[in-house]
């Protein structure tokens, strides 16, 4: 075949074929385009607790507050009702103190001389109150002491004793002088703490196994509860009261059962999600369920907050905010930091809005972590790197404090006194 002829018939088709590919490119080259567009970039669904923000303040009669000696399980224990501590109207930095490794560090728990933490590699602290490092000791692996976790685990204090779940799947029984009594080894990491009661633990591992276990180290038993792949890597905490226990797995679900045998009473799941949340897929547990009387409220990351009756799970109602933290629930009120950046008083019979305010700036992908009621005001911590005080009757910002750091937790109000713990592993103490 002539070489001519055979170039010249193919030229043109190749030639077509390649124009075709480089428009049907053209829409991947500008998402390549690093230039930023002008203009304010808008959510593209309604954000629920927007047309709230012109409401009013109301009335609120808060509890007394109490000088708070401990908190030895995250949350403030099984029922995860956050109490009103007494803390001074001002705010000044007592100390900060660092851990040796940053990353998925643990919720600390405090006891009335020392606060216990694990940094992101599973190495466990003791602190005294004054910030001075009593010991420390490495909870990873032997095979594993160079890497870091990839979830938080935490702590449960009982008495002259230290529960602590680690990232690395591993449960330990450490005496408050920092020995190892005994250990177990579990198939998941832990992303969350464990709670104690009645000489028994209960904790959920990141595979969405619940496990409960006796202060011997003997497993009682276990339940496979409903999982989903989850990005969270902090997890939250199983609730207790009234001889129900209250079982979060990733997928959504609440499961309820008996804490002595595990056998299962009923259960339910979040049925809703925000539109444009980027937690939507996820449906994992924002904060840990609390249980006041016979209700339990239960809130998703995702976008729902549930008022169930304890009893036997029937829905009391239901309003569609999600958060990052566990709700503090006050004077009537239920108070939410939502994943959309906006604190939100809701009515706690009938779930409805009272108000709810912007944290920060509209839009701002930034999360916040609380609120912790202490001395009369609602504090909350963010990972913008500020410490923010509002006034719980109206939502009214009072105080803005630059941290320096990113918070990693809502604010631990103990001994009097404010607690944060950031990402880059240090614990600032406040007075």
């Amino acid at each position: 075949m002539n070489l001519k002829y055979f170039q010249k018939k193919y030229e043109i088709p190749f030639i077509k074929s390649k124009l075709l590919i480089f428009i049907l490119c053209l829409p991947l080259i500008s998402c390549f385009n690093n230039e930023s567009l002008e203009g304010d970039r808008q959510d593209l669904y309604q954000q629920e607790m927007d047309k709230y923000l012109v409401n009013d303040g109301q009335n609120i009669k808060l509890s007394s507050q109490k000088t708070i000696a401990s908190i030895q399980q995250v949350d403030n224990g099984p029922t995860h009702l956050l109490e009103h501590s007494k803390f001074d109207s001002s705010l000044s930095k007592l100390w900060e103190t660092s851990l040796k490794n940053r990353g998925n560090i643990s919720a600390p728990v405090f006891s009335n001389n020392n606060i216990y933490i694990l940094d992101g590699s599973a190495n466990l602290y003791s602190f005294n109150l004054n910030g001075k490092k009593d010991w420390v000791i490495s909870l990873s692996p032997s095979e594993e002491k160079k890497q870091k976790t990839h979830h938080s685990g935490g702590i449960a204090i009982d008495k002259n004793n230290l529960y602590v779940a680690t990232g690395f799947g591993e449960f330990f029984s450490i005496n408050l002088a920092g020995s190892i009594k005994w250990k177990k080894r579990f198939d998941s990491p832990f992303r969350g703490a464990p709670i104690y009661n009645n000489d028994k633990i209960f904790i959920v591992n990141s595979g969405d196994l619940a496990i409960a276990i006796n202060k011997k180290g003997e497993t009682i038993w276990t339940l496979e509860g409903a999982t989903r792949p989850t990005l969270l890597r902090k997890g939250v905490s199983p609730a207790l009261k009234n001889n129900k226990l209250i079982l979060p797995f990733s997928s959504g679900q609440l499961t309820v059962v008996r804490p002595n045998n595990g056998s299962e009473i009923w259960k339910t799941s979040f049925d809703q999600g925000n539109k444009g949340e980027s937690y939507s897929v996820i449906g994992d547990f924002g904060g840990s369920p609390v249980i006041k009387s016979n209700v339990a409220f239960a809130l998703s990351s995702s976008g729902q907050l549930l008022a169930l009756n304890l009893i036997n799970g029937n829905k009391i109602w239901s309003l569609p905010v999600g958060s990052n933290s566990t709700p503090l629930i006050n004077g009537g009120s239920i108070f939410v930091v939502s994943t959309k950046g906006k604190l939100v008083r809701i009515d706690e019979k009938n779930g409805k809005v009272i108000w709810s305010r912007n944290i920060s700036k509209p839009n701002n992908s930034e999360k916040f972590f609380g609120p912790t009621l202490a001395g009369n005001f609602l504090w909350i911590a963010g990972t913008d790197g500020y410490l923010r005080k509002f006034n719980p009757f109206n939502g009214q910002q009072i105080l803005q404090y630059r941290l320096g750091s990113r918070a990693l937790y809502r604010p631990f109000a103990v001994h009097n006194r404010l607690f944060i713990v950031t990402k880059s592993g240090k614990i600032i103490a406040f007075n």
